[in-house]
């Protein structure tokens, strides 16, 4: 009985469980591999090694094809049966990636021995990732013969689909990701890797200017006994000062001036433009419940100067928060050892790409706020990204293709089990 259940599962054509079962056997392999050595981070070979080894998987998985393609586990990992079980496991894998925090050191014992914040770099999303492209590699040969036009929407989908998780699992190891430190007028070419190694780039760039602009601040009414904010309805509760009257809580406020930079002179603030001059406002409240008043100012503060709070009445306090970037953005000026010379601004979601570079801007001095001198870039190198947009192309193509013929009769996958 054992023997004849082993023949039905394992014989052509696969079953939905045969393909489960493999699938599954294969993730199960990944994880004990990982905990065996210890939740240790792989990492493939760079260039030429990376691409001499996608070679060679080439040339094994085709010559494999044709050797063996009528045997019975190539039929079988041509089939359905095969693939949905697989892609099943791979999506299972990319959601596990978005519940937990790639990237970042493990919390825990277990999140390191099974690589749960690095799963791209593990053995469970390695040999899942080559069984599928094992599985889109005879699928997608299998269309080549014969080819024809009913043929080419689904020959683009599929080998497109390859050519990206071909390329990303290649050129995982000559991406370079790096954060680099530039300060105003003076030129920086060093930049450091996710691990804290300095590297020297061939590209050079000096801070010409780091602009900030900001809201206007926030401000809300705290506890004066513990310092913390006054819930209302057991919600933190902030109004933006944009406008010359609002309410909190039982109090109403008046702004009857604001200076978005300023500095104190005896007890009241005036209009200054220095580093360190931070954002005051003159006010008057009114208590709703028993029509009291105070008038006074509130300032956020900064590096330079101390916040300021209005004190209402034996229990409360009004308080500014600091201003909230709204935008910012860095000038740059870019030298290149191709002979490039670049003069340019970049802001955050507007990079800027250069000799294969894309410059992003990262953060900035957060203590110093409007006035720092420090702009924090990310600096992003992709070889391969070509190939993976190429591979988009391909399945974009393939969709419209398909699209505009017609499902092949039998189509997709079935059809070449």
């Amino acid at each position: 009985m054992i023997n004849e259940n082993r023949r039905k599962i394992w014989s052509h054509p696969w079953s939905y469980r045969g393909g489960t079962i493999a699938a599954v056997a294969i993730l199960l392999l990944g994880f004990a591999l990982q905990l065996s050595s210890g939740g240790m981070i792989l990492r493939m070979a760079g260039f030429p090694w990376n691409l001499l080894s996608g070679l060679v998987f080439l040339v094994i998985l085709i010559s494999a094809y044709y050797l063996l393609k009528h045997t019975p586990v190539i039929k079988g990992l041509g089939s359905v049966k095969a693939a949905l079980p697989a892609i099943l496991v791979f999506t299972f894998l990319i959601l596990l990636m978005g519940f937990v925090k790639q990237d970042v050191p493990p919390k825990n014992m277990l999140s390191k021995l099974f690589g749960l914040t690095h799963l791209v770099k593990t053995w469970p999303f390695i040999l899942i990732n080559l069984y599928l492209m094992i599985l889109l590699g005879i699928i997608t040969m299998k269309r080549l013969t014969p080819f024809n036009l009913k043929n080419a929407g689904f020959f683009l989908n599929h080998f497109g689909l390859f050519l990206v998780l071909f390329s990303t699992a290649l050129g995982s190891s000559d991406m370079q990701r790096l954060t680099m430190n530039c300060y105003e007028n003076q030129t920086e070419w060093r930049a450091v890797d996710t691990s804290g190694k300095t590297i020297e780039l061939p590209i050079a760039i000096e801070l010409l200017n780091f602009n900030i602009a900001e809201f206007r601040p926030k401000v809300t009414i705290i506890n004066n006994q513990t310092g913390q904010v006054v819930l209302n309805k057991g919600k933190n509760q902030f109004e933006m000062l944009d406008r010359n009257s609002l309410d909190l809580y039982e109090y109403h406020i008046e702004v009857e001036q604001f200076l978005e930079t300023s500095g104190k002179v005896g007890e009241a603030y005036f209009q200054v433009n220095e580093p360190g001059s931070a954002p005051s406002a003159k006010v008057k409240v009114t208590n709703s419940e028993d029509r009291s008043e105070i008038s006074g100012w509130i300032c956020s503060g900064s590096f330079a100067h101390q916040p300021e709070a209005l004190k209402l009445n034996e229990t409360h306090s009004l308080v500014m928060l600091p201003a909230e970037p709204r935008k910012f953005s860095s000038g740059l000026n870019i030298q290149t050892k191709s002979g490039k010379n670049v003069t340019t601004t970049i802001e955050v979601n507007r990079p800027y790409k250069i000799d294969g570079w894309t410059i992003y801007q990262l953060s900035y001095n957060t203590e110093m706020g409007r006035w720092s001198n420090l702009s924090v870039l990310e600096l992003v190198r992709d070889p391969w990204l070509p190939v993976v947009y190429f591979g988009i192309f391909l399945m974009m193509a393939g969709a419209g293709f398909l699209f505009i013929t017609g499902k092949p009769k039998n189509g997709g996958i079935e059809h070449v089990a």
